[in-house]
């Protein structure tokens, strides 16, 4: 059965104590220093912008639009959103043109933001970037899926039928946006999901929170583990239930919660921007997430 799961609310508590923080220079260049060396393989490409034909724009790949809006408002701003977008990019021998379209249905108007202290709630806002976009690779609709953020360049997957491709901004040279030329382009990140270790998976990716069993392995993998015994079926007593419609819209309220350690590792500039384009990622049709 095929659902069409859209979100209702989203929630994203920023849990940190101010005093203990860090710069988020250090913080997140040295932790997108230190992922790296846990990939077996990576490569940097420099995307640009280009139109539907694959014609040269621009080097400027970050959204420049200001088109950070209140939730509470139901439509878009044609000139602060661009509801359409094409990009360029080589990495592993392959040209990958980009067909991406305006994300407008990615969190509902009640969307909110709190940020978290010692003491309770410090603040909060309703404001969302409209820099979410998902598509495909031109000419290939049926068979490849893409979800990008352009927030402060590109960031998430491109899917195709053989291999899916994550790509993320280089964060030593997009640091201070301000003073970083784009006139030779932007550097970026990308790696194949197939090289990721999967003992860097098991060992980086509870952020201090441990789903481990005392076999070191996860508790999907462990096999003592069991799901409790359920009665015996009585056939006698099975009630027939009419078919449902195979395609039903279904509301989901999520509250997703990024503590110190994640807010550190991203930088607290960039943190919001990296949970919605994480959940931008999880929304594609069929997509099976696999923690990094």
């Amino acid at each position: 059965m095929e659902i069409s799961w859209k979100t209702l609310t989203w929630i994203l508590s920023l849990i940190m104590a101010s005093s203990e923080f860090y710069s988020d220079h250090r913080l997140s260049y040295s932790s997108q220093e230190e992922f790296l060396t846990y990939l077996e393989h990576y490569q940097l490409t420099i995307p640009i912008r280009v139109d539907q034909n694959g014609a040269f724009l621009s080097f400027t790949v970050k959204n420049d639009k200001h088109s950070r809006r209140r939730r509470s408002m139901d439509l878009l701003d044609p000139q602060q959103a661009v509801s359409k977008l094409f990009f360029k990019l080589s990495a592993y021998g392959k040209h990958f043109h980009l067909n991406l379209t305006l994300n407008t249905n990615f969190v509902s108007k009640h969307f909110t933001v709190e940020y978290w202290g010692k003491d309770g709630p410090q603040w909060k806002h309703d404001f969302l970037d409209n820099c979410h976009y998902t598509g495909y690779l031109q000419d290939q609709h049926s068979t490849t899926k893409v979800a990008l953020s352009n927030c402060v360049g590109l960031h998430g997957i491109i899917a195709t039928e053989d291999e899916e491709y994550f790509i993320e901004p280089l964060k030593n040279t997009t640091e201070d946006s301000k003073h970083f030329s784009y006139e030779n382009g932007h550097p970026h990140v990308i790696y194949k999901k197939s090289t990721l270790q999967q003992q860097h998976i098991y060992d980086h990716s509870h952020c201090g929170v441990s789903d481990l069993t005392g076999s070191g392995k996860p508790w999907w993998l462990n096999k003592t583990s069991s799901f409790p015994s359920l009665p015996p079926i009585n056939d006698t007593h099975i009630h027939h239930r009419k078919r449902r419609s195979v395609s039903t819209e279904r509301f989901v309220e999520t509250l997703v919660v990024a503590d110190k350690m994640m807010v550190g590792y991203h930088g607290r500039k960039d943190i919001e921007h990296y949970i919605l384009s994480v959940m931008n990622i999880v929304r594609l049709p069929n997509f099976i997430v696999t923690p990094v």
